[in-house]
């Protein structure tokens, strides 16, 4: 036969390998960790982009997110060290990937688990968490502290349940050591020891100071850099908290394992840069990570254009989870013209693309603003519940702002009389406390300029829209049935 030597000869540029031997595991679990790494190509022609941007793709471990990695090291843990004994329950607190793992793992080891989770955590996660068998509470507010926080929650379950096991990723020291052994180190073997720069996000910050610690051991001269998205004060300590849409990563304090000393700088990140970037990686990379990966590699890209690094520098950017855990959020583009994300001539082209749009239909010729609806009244953010409860008993819902008026300042949320009374007459809040314990910060206001036949998808999940006056700044809110008189109308005059 033909050896190798004689096969070398006459084609030197095929490397003979002896082929890997395909194997069996005994378990899922095995496949936690040793995820690629990916080299960008058209999204960085596009850019301008000289050098070489890698990716660590943990969205590819087996529940989509590198919280798999944690999780499996947080329960062995505790498994060794006597905290989880079998047949316990284990609790925790989560924006959603890390209570998806720890439920992915509980169900291959046989425990139970209960997740606390935000009210902004996405359909599909929770779908998922539930999914494995765990069990699911929801926190009233999108903040981690608080007594309608998430931790509350989460800590007041542990406390009723004798036996449990609360995972407490925040400050478990297992969090960071996880990355300090398995993540850094896949990264440097990959890397063959050359990385520049360091690119990653903090939630627990659990990944970048355990990945960041082992990699300035091992290169003194890399820089680790942080990414947080606008509204977290992780990446600005004592600064202003502000909510905002990205899911798993920034937060209102920062938690006990980010060590803000192994990071060099911090970087911020919108929103909308975090959701276009992630979906032009899908387009241009075919890589299918979420919002907080589009964010770091944002910070990362915006980083090596300013500061025109060159050929040779090499950045290492952690994708932390997959988009498939937020198809209803900002892989939807009802979802993203309603919060204000994509403008309406870019949904409907979206639209027209996939064929969603007829060529002519009722309300392609008005206006939101051409619509009858109620004004609503704004209260200040500082005022109790018992100050606004004559208002919200006239006017049922009511916007809250810093001022108390219609102004170009921001609205940071609703308030409606349903979740007053609610909270009052269960005696879960009295009439002292504060309107930002009930107020609703996850609402969107749509521009009045809009047209009514783009709206439709938006009534398919909300009792009513808001739009914002462009010429008196006032809130307004529109019904279906106000929608439906106004096309009534128009479709009579057609006839």
């Amino acid at each position: 036969g033909i050896n190798a030597e004689y096969m070398g000869y006459f084609f030197p540029r095929r490397k003979m390998e002896k082929k890997k031997k395909a194997r069996i595991y005994d378990s899922i679990l095995e496949l936690v960790g040793n995820t690629p790494m990916i080299r960008l190509n058209k999204i960085l022609k596009e850019e301008g982009v000289e050098c070489e941007i890698l990716v660590k793709c943990e969205f590819m471990n087996p529940t989509g997110s590198h919280k798999d990695r944690l999780a499996k090291n947080l329960i062995e843990t505790a498994e060794k060290d006597g905290s989880l004994k079998a047949g316990g329950t284990i609790i925790e607190a989560t924006s959603g990937n890390t209570g998806l793992s720890l439920s992915f793992v509980a169900a291959v080891k046989g425990y139970k688990a209960i997740m606390a989770v935000l009210p902004k955590t996405s359909q599909e996660k929770t779908d998922l968490i539930q999914g494995f068998g765990s069990d699911l509470v929801r926190a009233k507010a999108n903040a981690s502290k608080g007594p309608d926080g998430v931790f509350a929650l989460a800590e007041k379950v542990s406390k009723d349940l004798p036996g449990s096991w609360y995972a407490s990723q925040f400050m478990n020291p297992a969090n960071p050591v996880t990355h300090y052994t398995s993540t850094s180190e896949e990264i440097f073997d990959q890397c063959e020891g050359k990385i520049d720069y360091f690119f990653m996000s903090a939630g627990t910050g659990g990944t970048i100071t355990g990945t960041g610690r082992k990699l300035k051991e091992k290169i003194p001269a890399i820089k680790i850099f942080g990414c947080d998205p606008v509204g977290s004060v992780i990446g600005s300590p004592g600064g202003i908290f502000w909510p905002f849409k990205v899911e798993g990563v920034g937060y209102d304090f920062v938690p006990a394992n980010c060590d803000l000393k192994v990071i060099d700088e911090w970087f911020k990140f919108y929103d909308k840069d975090a959701f276009d970037t992630a979906r032009r990686l899908m387009k241009t990379e075919g890589l299918m990570c979420g919002g907080s990966a589009g964010g770091i590699l944002w910070c990362a890209i915006d980083y090596a254009k300013k500061n025109k690094l060159p050929k040779d520098k090499r950045l290492v950017v952690v994708l932390p989870d997959t988009c498939r855990n937020y198809l209803t959020k900002y892989i939807n583009n009802e979802w993203l013209l309603e919060y204000g994300f994509i403008t309406e001539d870019l949904y409907r082209k979206y639209a027209m693309e996939t064929s969603l749009f007829p060529e002519k239909r009722y309300g392609d010729d008005l206006q939101l603003k051409e619509l009858t609806g109620k004004v609503l009244k704004v209260v200040k953010l500082d005022q109790t519940i018992g100050e606004i409860w004559k208002t919200l008993k006239e006017e049922n819902v009511v916007m809250v702002n810093a001022t108390g008026e219609a102004s170009e300042d921001s609205y940071k949320g609703l308030v409606t009389s349903k979740d007053a009374l609610s909270v009052i007459s269960t005696g879960k809040l009295s009439f002292k406390d504060k309107i930002e314990k009930i107020m609703k910060t996850d609402f969107c206001l749509l521009s009045d300029t809009l047209k009514v036949s783009t709206v439709g998808k938006v009534l398919e999940t909300r009792e009513y829209i808001l739009i914002k006056n462009t010429a008196t700044k006032m809130i307004v809110l529109i019904s279906p049935s106000s929608i439906m008189e106004k096309l009534e109308a128009t479709a009579a005059k057609q006839i």
